[in-house]
């Protein structure tokens, strides 16, 4: 890091210092939005993902005299054959968070480079609440490029299961790779065009889902036309339940050539009940508000409410 402040040192992280990455989100989040949206167990997982390399691509930044951790920042790349480099910064002091910011940058301007990127495709999430990190993103040449929502629903008690569509069936993750090769399958169809999709080879995707502490094959349901072809997929997540005590929907998609049929609605329902069978007070998930999309007003109508508003910035290197 370039111009960096006398008062502080900075090293690489490793996954035991989760802690002191925790603590500096903590004070960020606390300062930034009144409130903290970030378990320590998501941040170990974090740092055991195998989107980004701590070696070369994160920077903890510690008080030079107390030892305290200041500062938290990173470039991530991520997996896929995609050119996006997601990156954050977590910083109370202004000048700091200013230094990790040019430093993100430049570290993913260099991986675009090390990886013969035409160019380089940076995204950042911000609280809508966080106007003053949005004015800095502004300042560096990012814009807005959607809008993703954090919708919550309520479970008072037992919710049905609702009945199989007709002519399809349902199967567990759990049960062979084959099903989840599937998932895969379905996944990469139903998200090729979303905003911020990368393709992903499966054991890619499967390893990375699998670092994670709270990732459960058996909470991932594949729909199957009686034919035999997989449909559509809903994988949940216990992410929430630490601090919510929710239920995740962590993916839901509708293979293109089943879509209009009402297995989205399906699915939805479906892990609705599956969260409130297992004792989950309710259920979480996220959502792009592309206009051009049914799902926003699908779990609309199913009695979610926005929670959360994040905007997706957007800078093109």
């Amino acid at each position: 890091m370039k111009d960096l402040s006398p008062r502080y040192d900075v090293r690489r992280a490793t996954p035991a210092d989760a802690e002191a990455v925790h603590a500096v989100i903590a004070a960020y989040q606390r300062a930034a939005i009144g409130r903290l949206d970030y378990t320590l167990e998501d941040v170990r997982d974090d740092l055991r993902s195998t989107d980004g390399n701590l070696a070369t691509d994160a920077w903890l930044v510690v008080d030079a005299a107390g030892g305290d951790a200041a500062g938290w920042g990173y470039a991530w790349p991520g997996g896929g054959d995609g050119t996006i480099v997601d990156v954050d910064v977590f910083a109370t002091d202004p000048a700091l968070a200013d230094r990790l910011w040019e430093t993100v940058l430049e570290r993913a301007g260099e991986i675009g480079r090390e990886r013969g990127w035409p160019s380089v495709t940076v995204d950042a999430g911000v609280y809508r609440e966080d106007t003053a990190s949005a004015a800095r993103l502004a300042g560096y040449g990012f814009e807005v490029g959607t809008v993703y929502q954090r919708l919550r629903i309520d479970h008072t008690g037992e919710v049905a299961f609702p009945p199989l569509p007709p002519g399809f069936t349902a199967r567990n993750g759990a049960e062979s790779e084959q099903i989840r090769r599937d998932a895969h399958a379905v996944r990469e169809a139903a998200f090729h065009d979303h905003y911020g999709h990368v393709r992903r080879e499966f054991g890619d995707w499967a390893a990375n889902l699998e670092t994670g502490s709270v990732h459960d094959w058996s909470f991932l349901t594949v729909l199957y036309t009686d034919a035999g072809e997989p449909a559509g997929l809903v994988l949940r997540s216990t992410m929430f339940v630490p601090d919510e005590k929710c239920g995740y929907v962590r993916l839901l998609g509708v293979h293109p050539a089943f879509q209009g049929r009402g297995l989205g609605r399906w699915l939805l329902r479906h892990a609705f009940a599956a969260d409130a069978r297992d004792g989950y007070v309710g259920s979480i998930l996220h959502v792009d508000s592309d206009p051009r999309r049914p799902a926003l007003g699908l779990y609309l109508s199913e009695g979610m409410r926005v929670a959360v508003i994040i905007d997706a910035w957007r800078r093109v290197m």
